[in-house]
């Protein structure tokens, strides 16, 4: 069988509608739950569109990695803050979907993705290129090897689950402790490591071996 795209919502409006965006009946696969998403690794599809407000258990940036891997992932969500959009970016979504988007929009975001692209939202992409902006100065400076040994073991655990895409609101859950408590960490963090933000940061781990 030839490769198709992969719809994943219990919720038939949606799988209609994108359906009818990627191609109609033949070239799309339904499923109403995620239970199904294993079965995607022995036959990758073209992508996939994952329904976030379907999903009986809440998933993590960390819970996709492995997914936004092998196909291009692309997830509709009911609201959206540009720091959630930010951390499921960085664990390899390729795009990120809330209800204001038309359905031109939506094909242009199918289309890009497809073709190997990301798409940012507005709101989001100043954030994104003021990060990358810091990352490339940084490269240009040759900078000491990183000893995470500064940090304590709270800050470790806190900027490895930041390196791997997590807000601070699924930190504080994590670690069962505050919100505010996660910022007070950070900029230690921050300050220790001489880095300004969490994209920063973020990158700089994702460098080491």
């Amino acid at each position: 069988m030839a490769a198709q795209h992969c719809v994943i919502s219990n919720a038939r409006e949606f799988q209609l509608k994108w359906r009818a965006l990627l191609g109609g009946a033949a070239a799309v696969v339904c499923y109403d739950a995620i239970l199904h998403i294993p079965a995607l690794f022995k036959q990758p599809p073209l992508s996939c569109v994952l329904d976030m407000q379907s999903l009986s258990q809440p998933l993590t940036p960390i819970d996709v990695v492995d997914l936004a891997r092998a196909t291009p992932l692309l997830l509709a969500f009911s609201q959206l803050t540009v720091e959630d959009e930010l951390s499921w970016l960085a664990a390899g979504v390729r795009a990120c979907c809330t209800p204001d988007l038309s359905l031109e929009r939506l094909a242009v975001i199918i289309d890009v993705t497809y073709r190997g692209g990301i798409w940012v939202s507005n709101a989001a992409l100043p954030f994104l290129l003021k990060g990358l902006q810091q990352y490339t100065a940084a490269q240009m400076v040759k900078v000491p090897s990183l000893n995470l040994a500064i940090l304590t073991p709270q800050e470790r655990k806190i900027a490895e689950l930041v390196a791997c895409g997590n807000s601070n609101k699924l930190i504080a859950r994590e670690l069962n402790i505050s919100d505010r408590t996660v910022k007070t960490h950070l900029g230690a963090i921050y300050s220790k490591l001489q880095v300004p933000d969490r994209v920063h940061l973020a990158l700089l781990l994702n460098q080491l071996p």
